[in-house]
Order: C-alpha cells, then structure tokens, then sequence
C-alpha cells in the first residue's frame, strides 16, 4: 500500500472502554407496558420514562429475594 493508512496501528491505540451493565430492560414504545394493565408503554408509563423501568425492575428484584427466602432485613437494604 503506497500511501494509504494501516488501519491495523489505529486500532491497537485505541483504549477500551468498560460500561456496566444496565440493570433495567429497555422497553419499546408499542410493546405492551411492563406494569401488566395491558396497555401500550407509550400509554400508560412512557411519560415516567427510564426512573418508572429502574423501579420496577427493583420491585421485582425484592420480589426475587422474597420467593428464594431472604431475610426482611437483606430485601429492606436494597
């Protein structure tokens, strides 16, 4: 190659980056709301956005802990 860039340099200076995992699900406008009324998420809870979806997926966790038999106190601190 006479004058073009070698792409495999480029690639090996480039940091990695490390994001953390979401912990909610994305939910699409016209899949049905994850609150279970049976309506569209853009409906019934879209205007609450990502904070609604953060506090049902902890809703659920508590629920998880309670069905597997943690302690009150473990599903009180979370």
């Amino acid at each position: 190659m006479k004058g073009g860039r070698r792409l495999s340099n480029a690639i090996a200076t480039r940091k990695s980056v490390v994001t953390a995992p979401r912990s909610f699900s994305k939910v699409q406008r016209n899949e049905p709301c994850p609150c279970g009324s049976g309506r569209k998420y853009k409906d019934c809870h879209f205007d609450q956005g990502e904070a609604y979806l953060r506090k049902l997926e902890r809703q659920r966790y508590k629920e998880q802990l309670k069905a597997d038999g943690a302690p009150w106190y473990v599903r009180w601190l979370t």
